[in-house]
């Protein structure tokens, strides 16, 4: 049964011959009715405030999953994106051994080319070396001939005027 402040101010006691004194208890009903009024109201207080932390608790509990969430969102998302740079980094190392491997072979095409080119060049030279000594052993034969023919001449026209 629930007693409230009125109903204790209602309440009403017989009369006795000797019984308590109608003042004083006339009083400690109305100081009774005023603290059971009180706590009352302190009871109600104290429910509203369990309520709304109740109801804060809820929130905060709702903000810590969604904040939790985030993390783990968060972390995934550091996670992916470490592979995605990884895989980013792999790709390009591979771009460019292959850039390199390129270059490489092209440098040794040109190198062969240029050996080749200066092979030629070297045969090209030897080539005109041995036309020219050809050329000189042709003019060496014309002279051998032009002094021989005066030497045969000398010989049959006799010794030279001047000697």
């Amino acid at each position: 049964m629930k007693v409230t402040p009125a109903d204790i101010q209602q309440i009403g006691f017989r009369r006795a011959f000797r019984g308590y004194d109608r003042h004083e208890v006339d009083a400690f009903v109305s100081s009774l009715s005023e603290t059971f009024e009180e706590l009352m109201k302190e009871n109600r207080d104290a429910k509203e405030r369990i309520a709304a932390l109740e109801t804060a608790l809820e929130d905060l509990k709702r903000k810590e999953e969604l904040i939790n969430q985030t993390l783990v969102s968060a972390e995934r998302m550091v996670d992916e994106m470490k592979r995605q740079a990884q895989r980013e980094a792999e790709l390009r190392i591979r771009e460019a051994e292959v850039a390199a491997e390129t270059l490489t072979r092209k440098a040794r095409d040109e190198r062969h080319d240029i050996e080749q080119e200066v092979m030629t060049w070297r045969r090209r030279q030897i080539e005109l070396v041995e036309q020219f000594r050809g050329f000189l052993r042709g003019i060496e034969k014309s002279l051998d001939l032009a002094t021989e023919s005066v030497h045969r001449e000398e010989a049959v026209i006799g010794t030279p005027r001047g000697a």
